[in-house]
């Protein structure tokens, strides 16, 4: 069981299957800069080498057909029931960039609520983030004030 406080006080407590895990989603419609309209995705490359890279790791991942971060493209997003998930944009698809999504994926899958300080991210995933969405069971119907980061 995993519990928070929101910025009011008020505790949330909410049970996780410990079956669930991460979920690594890559955009398949991203294109690099400057590549011509008819040239093979990006994305779609980078989904292949993660894929590879991810294999035997336990980790899901999946293609998106598209992740609406176009102009920071390749993107990627990691998430997980119960857990606060990123959007990350401005990676490479080659091996760096799935090595970076891994590691990054390992850290999240080791916490139990998910959070990731921006120390415990890649170099590369420090700055390329784009979005951190708190998991929908720490907004209590009620709140009237912001849910705060755990620490």
């Amino acid at each position: 069981m995993w519990e928070f406080t929101l910025a009011n006080d008020v505790m949330l407590s909410h049970t996780i299957p410990m079956e669930e895990r991460s979920t690594l989603l890559v955009c398949t419609r991203c294109r690099a800069a400057g590549d011509s309209p008819d040239a093979p995705r990006a994305g779609l490359t980078l989904l292949g080498v993660v894929q590879a890279a991810a294999s035997g790791t336990g980790l899901r991942v999946a293609g998106v057909a598209c992740l609406s971060g176009c102009k920071r493209g390749c993107v990627a997003a990691l998430m997980a029931p119960g857990k606060v998930g990123y959007l990350f944009g401005d990676l490479p698809a080659d091996a760096a960039g799935a090595a970076d999504l891994l590691a990054v994926a390992r850290a999240h899958g080791a916490r139990a609520d998910g959070f990731l300080p921006r120390a415990d991210r890649p170099e590369r995933l420090r700055g390329g983030i784009l979005a951190r969405l708190p998991p929908l069971h720490w907004v209590a119907e009620d709140v009237q004030e912001a849910v705060r980061w755990p620490a």
